[in-house]
């Protein structure tokens, strides 16, 4: 194991930049997991791990067990703990974080499963939580433009919860690439002028959801390739939901109704 306590260290910088910059991840092709679940996912999915980083400290039964299911080719690093918290997203956590290279999935044709496709989401927070939302309900694929959080940013994996070793997922892609990727209709989740999600008949073939930024909603692109437009009705004069709110509601409920 090669112990890191200088933060002129060319590895800990790379990390920093990932960690630290919401486009990093993206541009290096690298992310940052952070703690035992996400690990326990990563093992399971039997993703590839580029690099294990150690808080130097860290020990716990659980995490010795951990480490055994690594490959001992696995390159390992220990971290001086105010180096470690500089990477870590959450506070006192479990002293272990995974360098995992960003999978290059080819975008899919005609695909058979429902799709999710966000518009400019941007909020790391929200991303992952439609990620693990879309998982959770079946969904086959998330895909999302250029102006949404990079899927892989460490923050969105943390949100995520592990749902980004279960499911497909695909950055950069436009408007225009949606048709050709799903043998079904496009629908947009809208907050205003559109039938209630509650009366929609959903067919039984596959169907894509376009989710959009919170106020400005889908762009004028993403509508343009929808068949229809849906909205979840709300009371109390709320004018809309939250967008990883509203991808759960409208994703139950079309499992739901399957």
């Amino acid at each position: 194991m090669k112990a890191i306590a200088s933060d002129a260290n060319p590895a800990f910088r790379r990390w920093l930049r990932i960690a630290t910059t919401p486009r990093a991840a993206r541009a290096s092709g690298q992310t940052l997991a952070e703690g035992i679940h996400l690990a326990q996912a990563a093992i399971a999915a039997t993703a590839r791990v580029d690099a294990i980083v150690l808080r130097r400290g860290a020990a716990a039964p659980q995490l010795e067990a951990l480490l055994e299911q690594f490959p001992p080719t696995v390159a390992r690093y220990e971290l001086a703990a105010a180096l470690y918290e500089r990477l870590a997203p959450v506070e006192q956590g479990a002293g272990l974080l995974l360098v995992l290279p960003i999978p290059d999935a080819p975008l899919p044709r005609h695909a058979g499963a429902d799709l999710v496709y966000l518009d400019g989401v941007q909020d790391p927070g929200n991303v992952g939580a439609v990620i693990r939302t879309a998982a959770a309900a079946g969904v086959g694929h998330v895909l999302a433009s250029a102006g949404t959080a990079s899927l892989w940013a460490p923050k969105v994996l943390r949100a995520g919860m592990g749902a980004h070793f279960r499911i497909g997922l695909h950055e950069r892609v436009s408007a225009a690439q949606l048709p050709a990727a799903l043998d079904g209709n496009w629908v947009a989740a809208v907050a205003h002028d559109a039938p209630s999600l509650w009366e929609h008949a959903f067919s039984r073939g596959p169907m894509g959801w376009i989710f959009g930024a919170e106020g400005r909603g889908p762009s004028a692109e993403a509508l343009a390739v929808c068949r229809q437009r849906l909205r979840i009705p709300t009371s109390n004069c709320v004018e809309s939901l939250n967008v990883a709110a509203a991808a759960a509601v409208c994703l139950f409920e079309r499992l739901r109704l399957r």
